[in-house]
């Protein structure tokens, strides 16, 4: 399952694991809570989504059948994305330049 996140400040959470909860069953959805409090965790103690503060980024989601996200984040600004997944319990965080060639 894919979800764009267009406004963070609308976004309902709660719909949103419900829907997982829906199309996946209770343990995927419990599995996405917990991927995402290991994430936000993360991003209190470094730069983590420093990215979403330029006003020309966006993010993406990507939830496999298990509960496991993919969050994907972008500037537009800086020319760089960044990926964010989970396994075993540790949040990685991958950096992609884009360059002009």
């Amino acid at each position: 399952m894919y979800y764009s996140l267009e406004d963070l400040n609308n976004f309902g959470k709660l719909d949103f694991v419900m829907q997982i909860e829906r199309k996946s069953g209770k343990q995927a959805a419990i599995h996405f809570c917990d991927c995402m409090t290991l994430i936000l965790n993360k991003a209190k103690h470094n730069d983590y989504f420093d990215e979403m503060n330029d006003k020309l980024s966006w993010s993406r989601i990507a939830v496999e059948h298990d509960g496991t996200p993919t969050l994907f984040c972008g500037s537009l600004l800086t020319k760089t994305f960044y990926i964010y997944t989970i396994k075993d319990n540790q949040v990685k965080r991958e950096v992609k330049q884009l360059v002009n060639e």
